[in-house]
């Protein structure tokens, strides 16, 4: 029972130098993907503070540099001939404009949605598209960091590692 164990430990470490022979065949590979990841993992960790210092301007120096979503959150108008041309018109003519039940039903269901977006709308924090837009920037922002701050100090530790030992 008791030789079992130094028999196993002198097998791992066998198989770590045969390991280690094969890494020190091909070194420019073992180099490359080194390099390669911690540039990859120094890139995200680059992009994210990058993402923070911008979102940290714009929230307090910079206030008014992203206060233009409120636009795109407004129904499309209609455009039509002139007796036509607001779809209040629109819906006193149904007779005379010659519209199908379907196009009426559309107009009052556009009508319906038109009154419920503006309900929506005046109730809503004003700074509501701002915040959500800023919330989604710093969920990215964090989520690089925390990728790329282990990925490059891992590598870049193993890196430091490797040229102390050709050094010495």
């Amino acid at each position: 029972m008791s030789h079992g164990i130094p028999r196993l430990i002198a097998t791992k470490k066998a198989a770590r130098d045969k390991l280690q022979k094969n890494i020190m065949k091909n070194p420019i590979i073992r180099t490359i993907y080194l390099y390669l990841f911690a540039l990859v993992g120094l890139a995200m960790l680059v992009i994210g503070l990058s993402m923070i210092i911008n979102l940290g301007l714009k929230t307090w120096i910079f206030t008014q540099a992203d206060r233009v979503d409120n636009y795109m959150s407004q129904p499309m108008p209609l455009y039509l001939n002139k007796e036509m041309a607001t779809v209040e018109n629109l819906q006193a003519c149904q007779d005379k404009c010659s519209l199908t039940n379907e196009q009426k039903t559309q107009i009052a269901n556009w009508l319906a949605d038109y009154e419920n977006w503006k309900n929506t709308e005046k109730n809503r924090d004003p700074n509501f598209y701002q915040k959500q837009n800023r919330q989604r920037q710093a969920a990215t922002a964090i989520s690089l960091i925390l990728v790329g701050l282990p990925l490059w100090l891992f590598h870049w530790s193993v890196i430091k590692k490797d040229n102390k030992e050709k050094e010495v």
